[in-house]
């Protein structure tokens, strides 16, 4: 039957949604078509946007429930020390180790000079002197036992303690010290007009 499409301008809509629905829409066979596709994809084993490996360093990973557990490590013990970082317990027995091999210098009493094989490192020797009654110092210095020195004390430089005195004395003269105690003698006027005359001679 024919129509006419001016008048009936319902139906010219409808024809023209017809139109637009064939031209931009899939219909009911490719979308039939397509399906089919879908599922022999997921019959051979293929599943869209899904990742079926994931590998960590080259390790693949187990894949539960679609999802990954990766554990990453939270703490320095979990780790692998393999630079050889020191921990805080390390460096403070690396301290302690340094202290206690340092050794320290101690005075040892001795009948004898000890020989260097049986010399010991930090030990001062203490061998008294029958001569100046006063011990000397005898230490390992490399292979050998040397003298380092002497108690004995050189009071060559030193003053004797005096009798009534203390550590300084007064050595000035009683006159010299009867001056600065009563001070400068003060010229009188005729001192001083002598002295002008002997030197300028006598006014005219």
């Amino acid at each position: 039957m024919a129509y006419n499409v001016e008048k009936l301008t319902k139906l010219k809509s409808l024809k023209q949604l017809a139109e637009k629905i064939n031209a931009d829409f899939a219909t009911k066979t490719e979308l039939n078509t397509l399906s089919g596709k879908v599922d022999g994809l997921i019959t051979a084993g293929g599943e869209p946007n899904v990742i079926t490996a994931i590998k960590v360093n080259g390790t693949a990973q187990t894949i539960a429930d679609k999802a990954v557990d990766l554990a990453v490590p939270v703490k320095l013990s979990e780790l692998t020390n393999d630079s050889g970082f020191q921990t805080s317990g390390d460096v403070s027995a690396a301290i302690s180790a340094a202290i206690s091999q340092s050794g320290h210098a101690v005075f040892q009493k001795v009948d004898a000079v000890p020989e260097a094989a049986d010399a010991q490192d930090n030990i001062l020797y203490l061998v008294m002197n029958n001569q100046t009654n006063h011990y000397d110092i005898y230490a390992k210095v490399g292979e050998e036992v040397v003298l380092l020195d002497d108690t004995t004390v050189d009071l060559s430089g030193y003053v004797a303690k005096e009798a009534g005195k203390g550590l300084s004395a007064n050595d000035f003269t009683d006159e010299l010290k009867a001056k600065l105690e009563n001070g400068p003698e003060v010229a009188a006027d005729t001192e001083v007009i002598e002295m002008l005359t002997e030197v300028f001679g006598a006014a005219s």
